[in-house]
């Protein structure tokens, strides 16, 4: 409750239709609390607590499926020749990454038939 109080507030109003003044005096403390707990994947409070949580599964499904058809469709190009695929869409929570190395085919082979213990 103290990371977003006011997200909470609007969630147990939208999906359970309770005010959360009614708390202590007509809905006990403990029944709030389990319904808070259990709140739905698209609720305002998860997004709140942990940003990643702002999309649905839906959403991260559909930028799966976008991302695939995009990356796709660019490896028909020339510009994959290059191989610097830059079409991925940004999701909350996952910063990219500019520390990510390039590896050309043949260093890659030797690393894959490198021994493994």
């Amino acid at each position: 409750m103290e990371a977003a109080p006011d997200a909470l507030r609007a969630d147990l109003q939208r999906f359970y239709g309770l005010d959360m003044d009614e708390i202590g005096h007509t809905v006990r403390v403990r029944r709030a609390a389990d319904l808070a707990a259990n709140l739905p994947e698209d609720a305002l409070t998860w997004g709140r607590i942990d940003e990643r949580a702002t999309w649905g599964t839906a959403k991260h499904l559909l930028a799966t499926i976008a991302d695939n058809t995009g990356f796709l469709a660019w490896t028909k190009t020339k510009a994959a020749k290059q191989g610097e695929w830059r079409g991925a869409i940004e999701r909350p929570g996952f910063p990219r990454t500019a520390n990510v190395q390039k590896l050309d085919p043949d260093n890659m082979l030797r690393i894959l038939r490198m021994p493994r213990t």
